[in-house]
């Protein structure tokens, strides 16, 4: 299946759906298109495809094209062949019209139209025009050239076939800015200018031979003078002074090499680790190297590094391994002494000893761990502490708060104290907690058979008639 012409349809449209089996797809972008079976193309699959056939001879591609409303084919030939399918034989693709030919197909052969001067069946061969008589005039020689002639004119003669009769310097016939000075009938000289000379000051005097280029510059001619090409070392007029290249290439020595200028030319001293001309090259440290037991030598700037298989370590892999056999005791960290290969354990908190099997006791080393006097207990690898009342907390650092179960009643204030609290209680409530509300009447506030009633921080008086 292949794709329609003018693919960008929306075939999903009822009214215009894919034809002669065509099959409507859908693509990422939201685009639906119409996908034709072999030998159909349009934007509905409504064409015959005339490429289907393969039209075009002798290996030519065919490439399908819809204008107007009608299908077209078009053959691209290979080397050899033209026609509208391919199948005439093109002469002309050899290219043998030579000299300028013009090359034109003819019954499955070439031919050429030579321009003038050629001749031939591949305008090869050139026309002696100096055989035509006469047409040189003067008494001039007729010289053949290349696809022309040329006419050796007499004195006083000129032209291209030298009808003309010559004055001399009219026109001048002097060059690059020459003066012509007719001294008879016939005859002229040149006053050339400086750094010319020749009849017709055709020849650029060459100053070079007496040049003062240094330092392998090359001169280069001028007019009247001359100019010196200095390699890159040097400079100036004659190539004699010395180029800086430390200081025109501030990074002309690599990887922290310092530049030192000399004369024609500069060098690098490198740091180490590195080598050549401008410090770029790294020394392969590992060609030196001697790591043991079949280690990996990877090379660094100025060092290397050998990469120990299992059970060796040392700096060139050449002691065994310490820790293969686990001597530390469990969570430490075992290293290995490069200089003698026994092990190193780092030990936990808690654990001490060469192999971290001793357990330290924190609760004899030092002040108490446990702060307000909390009671140190030592265990394995660690410590507990036992508080006092009042205060919690890994080390009895914390003290309990214990007005945070808001013990203190009826609006009352608490204050947290050691192991304790206080209630600060509201006027007219007394207790611990500040539950008891204080009954103002037990002093029998109220005279003349007056009736007490309790009131929160007072009382009243329900006092009798009169």
């Amino acid at each position: 299946a292949r794709l329609a012409l003018g693919a960008a349809v929306q075939c999903l449209d009822g009214n215009k759906p894919c034809e002669n089996g065509g099959t409507c797809v859908v693509y990422s972008n939201g685009i639906a298109a119409c996908l034709c079976q072999p030998g159909m193309i349009g934007e509905h699959c409504q064409f015959q495809d005339p490429c289907h056939q393969s039209p075009c001879a002798n290996g030519g591609s065919c490439e399908s094209t819809l204008r107007d409303g009608t299908v077209h084919y078009q053959c691209t030939c290979p080397k050899g062949f033209r026609g509208q399918d391919c199948s005439l034989f093109d002469a002309c693709a050899s290219k043998p019209c030579v000299n300028g030919g013009r090359c034109t197909n003819w019954n499955g052969r070439y031919n050429c139209t030579c321009p003038s001067g050629y001749q031939g069946r591949n305008c090869r061969s050139d026309v002696d025009e100096c055989r035509v008589s006469g047409l040189c005039q003067h008494g001039s020689t007729c010289l053949n050239t290349p696809g022309s002639f040329r006419c050796q004119c007499q004195a006083g003669y000129t032209g291209q076939h030298c009808e003309s009769i010559s004055t001399p310097c009219a026109p001048s016939q002097c060059l690059n800015g020459g003066t012509c000075r007719q001294t008879g009938d016939l005859s002229y000289e040149c006053a050339c200018l400086p750094g010319f000379e020749g009849h017709n000051c055709e020849i650029n005097i060459d100053d070079c031979p007496d040049h003062m280029c240094m330092n392998g510059g090359t001169c280069v001619d001028g007019v009247n003078t001359y100019n010196c090409q200095c390699p890159p070392e040097w400079t100036g007029q004659f190539c004699t002074e010395d180029v800086d290249e430390c200081q025109l290439q501030p990074n002309a020595c690599h990887n922290g090499g310092t530049c030192f200028n000399t004369n024609g030319g500069h060098s690098c001293v490198c740091v180490n680790g590195w080598t050549g001309e401008s410090c770029s090259e790294n020394i392969d440290d590992c060609q030196t190297a001697v790591c043991f037991h079949g280690a990996t030598c990877h090379d660094r700037v100025a060092s290397f590094y050998c990469a120990c298989p299992m059970g060796k370590t040392g700096l060139l892999c050449h002691l065994d391994d310490a820790c293969v056999s686990n001597p530390c005791h469990e969570d430490a960290i075992c290293d290995t002494n490069p200089m003698n290969g026994r092990a190193i354990c780092t030990c936990p908190p808690g654990f001490t000893g060469g192999a971290c099997d001793q357990d330290v006791d924190e609760c004899s080393i030092g002040a108490n761990p446990c702060e307000h006097f909390g009671k140190c207990v030592n265990t394995q690898g660690s410590f507990q502490c036992q508080c006092g009342r009042g205060y919690t907390g890994p080390r009895c650092e914390t003290d309990i708060n214990e007005c945070l179960s808001m013990p203190c009643q009826n609006d009352a204030t608490c204050l947290d104290r050691i192991g304790e609290f206080t209630c600060i209680c509201m006027s007219g409530f007394s207790g611990t907690y500040c539950e008891i509300n204080i009954n103002e009447c037990e002093s029998n506030p109220c005279v003349n058979g007056g009736v007490c009633k309790d009131m929160v921080n007072g009382f009243s008086c329900t006092c009798p008639s009169g």
